[in-house]
């Protein structure tokens, strides 16, 4: 004796089939539209950051680095991708990523 359970295909959905994840509309985009580009803002925390170095270790794009007194700064902001692994890997909970509104790229701005 097997008891019956309802697969994917006999709920009433198709294999393959495209779902939106929850919250968001199917319609609705990932990226930005074409001819702009996201653009994200680093801010860190002077009276939570201790100096201990993850989060320059961390970046990807080098767009925080350490200064002469030991305190992380943020060199080069348009870099950044908003990966998140400078905010997520902070002990201190120093760091906040955030994205700003998308604007056109520099090139078409002219």
């Amino acid at each position: 004796m097997s008891q019956d359970v309802d697969s994917p295909k006999e709920a009433g959905k198709e294999e393959g089939a495209a779902v939106a994840p929850a919250g968001k509309d199917a319609s609705s985009p990932e990226a930005p539209e074409p001819g702009l580009k996201k653009e994200y803002v680093v801010d860190i925390f002077r009276d939570w950051c201790k100096g201990c170095g993850i989060c320059a270790a961390f970046c990807p794009r080098g767009c925080i680095k350490m200064n002469a007194a030991g305190e992380p700064v943020v060199v080069d902001a348009k870099r950044c991708t908003g990966c998140g692994w400078c905010e997520l890997h902070c002990p201190d909970f120093a760091i906040c990523v955030k994205e700003l509104a998308a604007k056109k790229k520099a090139e078409e701005a002219d």
